[in-house]
């Protein structure tokens, strides 16, 4: 489908939040927050659904099924009500490239993010914007570079390995918890590193609850048994645990991200101030883990149902000797990749990506004002039939080199996102996913329920099975 995308450029947003955005000047943004209206939508076709809470009932019951119909009745532009407002989404490839590339600088993260982040993930790199972003990025992926996550393999091989051998033979289980706490302890360790000793359960029951922080859409904190207040109250414990241990950590050898993080330092040669590397400390545990557990679960549930693929990988696994493994291991584990890529294409963990326009601008026929919260869906494009063979059955041979499905369009296939914000630590993600998968695949095999025709899980606000994802893990 092919639609004009024209931007008015930032000559013509309020040059202080330009400003404001670029330099990260939180108190000016604020003030722009409090007086800025939302704008004038009424043009914008969409259902408008019950008083208050709009449409949040059926997407939260089936995203991709209302995603699908809303897309049948509008077309590639419809607006969405909610408690919080009004969203609109722009569907398609061409909408991902303008909105994710983001090339006239039309589009703010922060000021998308925020209303979700605000209190309980401040001030990560998902929410800078511009040369801000630009900055702090750079020094950060200093901690993903091979060599480093070459170490962190090294920490989390024997902790997953560990973790699944203690799963019981032939007894079924809920998947989601075992995967959340196996990689809670995985996370503490290979981003707080080994020596926290009995404040792990402390610190990983604050992080669940900081998780469950971003699902209050009320956010009031002064309700203090809520779940926006139990997170705030998790973000100072793991505050004073990371406070407390800076300056140990800037004389230590330690191999974890935290560790790491305390010794980057700036062009400047300025390290971060402690409250930056808490709140890049607590949003990567986010990221990495919660993103993580969303992936593995549909993984398993795929090669659950698709028996063959289950030995396929096996196969290839067990054509590796190592026992704790290295990258050029994993490098070698081709069809496992291919199964991680083709689950993280039909049940992307993250299925709506919003932005916040700071200048009108123009698609599919449609005008935008400035103001305007959009949304792009790496659900819709990954579903796509003019870009994927049969895009609903499991087939990870579509990534193969030979088909290469996801090389149709740059921008079809966005399980990480893409342009100036793709994942950080996308690379980590596969070699935790395909590692997990080597110890667990040689030892064990998985099962389901026959009754299980369907993978039952929301995509809001992450992909997640809703019944736990029960599975049966019988030894070899």
């Amino acid at each position: 489908m092919k639609s004009s995308v024209e931007t008015g450029g930032l000559e013509n947003a309020p040059i202080d939040i330009v400003n404001a955005l670029d330099q990260y000047d939180l108190p000016r943004i604020r003030d722009f927050q409090k007086i800025t209206p939302a704008p004038d939508l009424s043009h914008i076709p969409g259902d408008r659904g019950l008083p208050f809470f709009g449409q949040m009932f059926p997407l939260l019951r089936d995203f991709h099924r209302w995603l699908d119909r809303q897309y049948a009745k509008h077309g590639p532009v419809f607006k969405q009500q909610n408690p919080l407002g009004e969203l609109v989404f722009l569907l398609g490839t061409e909408a991902n490239e303008m909105v994710l590339k983001n090339e006239s600088r039309t589009f703010s993260n922060f000021l998308a993010w925020d209303v979700t982040f605000r209190g309980l993930f401040d001030n990560n790199l998902l929410e800078r914007d511009f040369s801000d972003h630009k900055r702090k990025r750079r020094i950060l992926q200093a901690a993903f570079k091979r060599e480093a996550i070459e170490t962190h393999l090294k920490m989390m091989s024997p902790i997953l390995r560990s973790g699944i051998n203690q799963l019981c033979s032939g007894k079924t289980i809920r998947t989601k918890d075992f995967l959340k706490n196996l990689l809670l302890d995985t996370g503490a360790q290979v981003f707080l590193g080994t020596d926290i000793g009995p404040q792990a359960d402390k610190l990983n029951r604050s992080f669940e609850a900081i998780v469950a922080g971003t699902t209050d859409f009320f956010r009031l904190e002064e309700i203090w048994f809520s779940p926006y207040a139990k997170g705030v109250r998790g973000n100072r414990t793991i505050s004073k645990f990371i406070f407390s241990e800076i300056d140990a950590r800037r004389c230590s050898d330690g191999g974890d991200i935290f560790t790491q993080f305390c010794k980057l330092t700036d062009d400047n040669g300025e390290h971060f101030t402690p409250e930056e590397i808490r709140d890049h400390i607590i949003f990567l545990l986010f990221a990495a883990h919660d993103t993580t557990t969303s992936t593995l679960c549909s993984t398993l549930y795929a090669l659950a149902s698709n028996y063959e693929w289950q030995e396929q990988l096996r196969a290839e696994m067990f054509a590796l000797d190592d026992r704790d493994l290295e990258l050029a291991g994993l490098d070698r584990l081709a069809r496992t990749g291919w199964t991680i890529k083709e689950a993280l294409r039909m049940y992307p963990p993250l299925a709506m990506m919003p932005r916040y326009a700071l200048v009108e601008f123009e698609f599919a026929g449609h005008h935008f004002p400035a103001h305007t919260p959009v949304a792009v869906s790496p659900l819709f494009t990954h579903y796509e039939e003019g870009y994927w063979d049969q895009p609903g059955t499991f087939d990870p041979l579509r990534f193969a080199p030979e088909r290469s499905e996801e090389k149709r369009h740059f921008y079809q296939y966005i399980p990480f996102g893409g342009g100036a914000h793709k994942c950080l630590g996308l690379h980590f993600a596969e070699v935790q996913g395909k590692t997990f998968l080597y110890h667990l695949l040689r030892n064990y095999r998985v099962s389901k329920d026959k009754t299980m025709t369907r993978y039952n899980y929301n995509n809001v606000p992450l992909t997640f099975p809703r019944d736990g994802l029960p599975l049966t893990f019988t030894r070899l």
